[in-house]
């Protein structure tokens, strides 16, 4: 299965204390753009090693490389990433913010309630997370098949 997970507001913070994030060794800091929210890195481990792929689709601009490398100094490695560019020159008309379906992913976690009604619209599946949510990666883990 292919899954998809937003970044800000969903695995990065948008503002300072949003949610908890996983501390890294300072070295990697350095690499990493963002910070994680608590949760990811045992979560992603989990969903590889039951053979789900991973990719990030975010509606900012921020550099696929930029995003891979973050991911990598926390140990993960992606299998993709969409930015908003990406979307752009896929979904060409603006069909919706995010359109998964456009790159073959099969579910997105968003915590976005717009993206979540997109989803029921144009026939997308979307797990909503909410940023309070403690238990946000057993939402994940059990709506995955």
């Amino acid at each position: 299965m292919r899954i998809a997970f937003d970044l800000d507001g969903t695995l990065v913070p948008m503002f300072a204390g949003q949610f908890p994030v996983e501390r890294i060794a300072w070295p990697m800091r350095a690499f990493a753009a963002d910070p994680l929210r608590i949760g990811t890195t045992p979560l992603f481990r989990l969903l590889k090693a039951r053979k789900h792929e991973i990719w990030v689709y975010t509606s900012s601009l921020r550099k696929p490389f930029a995003i891979r490398r973050t991911f990598l100094a926390h140990g993960l490695r992606l299998d993709g990433v969409i930015n908003a560019d990406l979307h752009a020159q896929a979904s060409g008309a603006r069909v919706a913010s995010k359109y998964p379906s456009a790159f073959g992913i099969d579910l997105l976690i968003d915590d976005a309630p717009g993206v979540e009604m997109e989803g029921r619209q144009h026939g997308f599946a979307v797990l909503r997370i909410d940023p309070d949510d403690a238990g946000w990666s057993r939402k994940v883990v059990d709506a995955i098949p």
